[in-house]
C-alpha cells in the first residue's frame, strides 16, 4: 500500500515513547555519542555520512589508510597482537575463528549455552564436539560459567582436541576465573576461541571483570552490545598467526561494509580510551548506591558475586574454589519464588524501561555511563510501586543439567530428513533439532543426540506449565531415527 511504512514508523512511534533503554546497543539510542564536539557531530551527520569506499576513506577488505589506524589503535587498547572491524556482528568473527582455527573433522570442546553463530560454525566447519556441562542455579534461576573441573572432564573424553571455544561472560553478565585455564590450553597446544560479546568493556576499570582479550587465540567482542557503537558493529582480536584469518573474515563479511557502523566502532575505542575509566568508575559508584536502596525494598533482589560465591563454594565439597564475579554495570534483578521475571518485565515497559531481557525469575539491566542519577531514581521508583500480586506465576518448571547420548555429530544431522514424534514416543530416537527450554535458554537436546526419559519429562513439563520451549510443536519434536 502507496501510505504504509510499516517497519520505520513503528521504529520512530517507539523512539517517541521516549523509553530508558536498559537493554542493547551500548549507545543508547544515539545518547552516547553525545559527550563531545566529535560524537555530536557524527549522530547528528548520521543520515548524511553513509558513504561507500572512495579514495581517502580507505578499504575494509585491504585497508592500507584510515582503516588501518584505526585497527591499529584498537590492537593497542585492548593489547592484542592484531584487530579488526566487524560490521556483520559478532557472528561473522565467530565464524571467522572457528573457520581459522580449525580444520574439517577437528574435534573441539564447547559450552552447551553457546551462541547461535557458534552452533552454525560447528555444522559448517564439520567439526565433531564434545560439551562441557553448565552449571544450573536453580534457586535464582540462572545459567553459571563451567566449572574448571567440568572442562577438564569434557578435555579428558575427548580423543584428540583441538582447541575449545568458551563465553566470556555469559548472557548474565557473569564471568569465573578462566585465565589459568585458558593458558594451560595453549601450552598443550590447544586453540582457544572467546566469544567475549558482552565484554567489550571489560578491563577498562579496575572494578569491571577482568579482560581476556589478550590471552586468547581469537576473541570476539560485541562493541554495539555495552560501548558507544551501532548495532552490528564488533571487534575481532587476534593473538596467533594464521594465513588464512584474512580470507575467512572476507568470506564471512559485505562487500559493501557500513562506513557508519566502522565509525562508530573507532569512536567506541577513542571513547574507552578517552573517558572510559572514570566514566565507570561515575556509573558503578551510582549503581552500587541505587542497589543497596532497591535491594531494602525487599521485592527483588539484585544478584551479586557473594550470593553466588558464598553458595557454591559451600557445597561444591572441596573440590575447586569457584570464584564468580557480576558485572556491576549490570543489575540482575532476582525476585521471589513465585513471581514471573516475563510478567516484570511487562510491567518495566509500563514504567518506560526497557530491559535486556527476562527469565523465569528476573530480568537483566544493561546500564552505561550515559545513564544518569534520574535513571537509577525511575528504576528505584518503578520497583517501589510494583504490585507483587500482579506478577505472580505459575508452578515453575523444573530443569536440571543432563547432557544425553550423542549419536551423530550436529553437520551430520543437518543433511539428514526428519519427521515429526509425539513427544511421549520420543524416547530412544535421535532429534533433528535443538530443543532450548526458556529459561535457562540451555538445549536440553542438541541435533544428533539421543532423548532420553529424563529429557521427556522436562519437556513435558515446561509443555504443562506452558513455558517457553524451542523445538517442540503442537506437542511432537523433530527426530531423524531411532537410535
Amino acid at each position: 500500500m502507496k501510505g504504509k511504512i510499516p517497519l520505520l514508523q513503528e521504529l520512530i512511534k517507539y523512539h517517541d515513547e521516549k523509553n530508558m533503554l536498559l537493554s542493547m546497543p551500548g549507545n543508547k539510542g544515539g545518547i552516547g555519542f553525545l559527550g563531545d564536539d566529535i560524537g555530536e557531530k557524527f549522530v547528528n551527520r548520521l543520515g548524511f555520512l553513509d558513504i561507500t569506499e572512495v579514495d581517502p576513506l580507505d578499504n575494509l577488505h585491504c585497508p592500507e589508510g584510515v582503516i588501518k589506524e584505526a585497527q591499529d589503535l584498537l590492537a593497542k587498547t585492548y593489547k592484542a597482537k592484531k584487530a579488526y572491524f566487524l560490521v556483520n556482528g559478532s557472528s561473522s568473527g565467530n565464524l571467522a575463528a572457528i573457520f581459522s582455527a580449525f580444520d574439517e573433522g577437528d574435534e573441539v570442546l564447547v559450552e552447551r549455552n553457546c551462541h547461535k553463530s557458534v552452533y552454525n560454525g560447528l555444522i559448517l566447519r564439520k567439526l565433531k564436539v564434545k560439551y562441557i556441562e553448565p552449571i544450573i542455579d536453580n534457586e535464582n534461576g540462572v545459567f553459571l560459567p563451567p566449572s574448571k573441573e567440568n572442562i577438564y572432564k569434557a578435555l579428558r573424553e575427548c580423543l584428540n582436541a583441538k582447541g575449545i571455544i568458551l563465553t566470556y561472560p555469559n548472557y548474565f553478565g557473569i564471568t569465573y576465573n578462566v585465565e589459568e585455564t585458558i593458558l594451560d590450553f595453549k601450552e598443550k597446544g590447544l586453540k582457544v576461541i572467546i566469544d567475549c560479546a558482552h565484554g567489550a568493556h571489560y578491563g577498562i576499570n579496575s572494578r569491571l571483570p577482568k579482560a581476556v582479550s589478550s590471552l586468547g587465540d581469537y576473541v570476539v567482542l560485541s562493541a554495539h552490545k555495552t560501548l558507544p557503537a551501532l548495532t552490528q558493529g564488533a571487534y575481532l582480536l587476534v593473538n596467533e598467526e594464521n594465513m588464512h584469518l584474512e580470507f575467512y573474515l572476507k568470506a564471512f563479511m559485505t562487500t559493501s561494509p557500513s562506513y557508519l557502523i566502522m565509525a562508530s566502532l573507532d569512536y567506541a575505542r577513542y571513547y574507552l580510551d578517552n573517558y572510559g575509566e572514570k566514566d565507570y568508575e561515575k556509573l558503578i559508584e551510582l549503581a552500587e548506591t541505587w542497589k543497596k536502596k532497591i535491594n531494602k525494598l525487599k521485592k527483588v533482589h539484585i544478584l551479586c558475586k557473594n550470593d553466588l560465591n558464598e553458595k557454591y563454594n559451600i557445597n561444591n565439597k572441596g573440590k575447586e574454589k569457584l570464584e564468580y564475579n557480576v558485572d556491576l554495570s549490570r543489575y540482575i534483578l532476582i525476585l521471589p519464588k513465585g513471581y514471573s521475571g516475563h510478567k516484570f518485565l511487562d510491567y518495566l515497559r509500563t514504567k518506560k524501561i526497557q530491559a535486556e531481557m527476562s527469565f523465569s525469575r528476573g530480568v537483566v539491566l544493561i546500564m552505561s555511563p550515559f545513564n544518569v542519577e534520574r535513571d537509577f531514581e525511575i528504576i528505584y521508583e518503578a520497583i517501589l510501586k510494583l504490585e507483587m500480586k500482579k506478577i505472580c506465576a505459575p508452578i515453575e518448571a523444573k530443569y536440571f543439567s543432563d547432557i544425553p547420548e550423542k549419536k551423530m555429530e550436529l553437520f551430520e544431522v543437518l543433511k539428514m530428513n526428519g519427521e515429526w514424534c509425539e513427544i511421549e514416543d520420543s524416547e530412544g530416537c535421535i532429534a533433528k533439532e535443538a530443543i532450548i527450554p526458556y529459561p535457562p535458554g540451555i538445549p536440553l537436546v542438541c541435533p544428533g543426540e539421543i532423548i532420553s526419559r529424563n529429557s521427556i519429562n522436562i519437556i513435558r513439563d515446561y509443555v504443562i506449565n506452558k513455558k517457553s520451549i524451542l523445538g517442540i510443536e503442537k506437542n511432537r519434536v523433530h527426530i531423524v531415527e531411532k537410535a
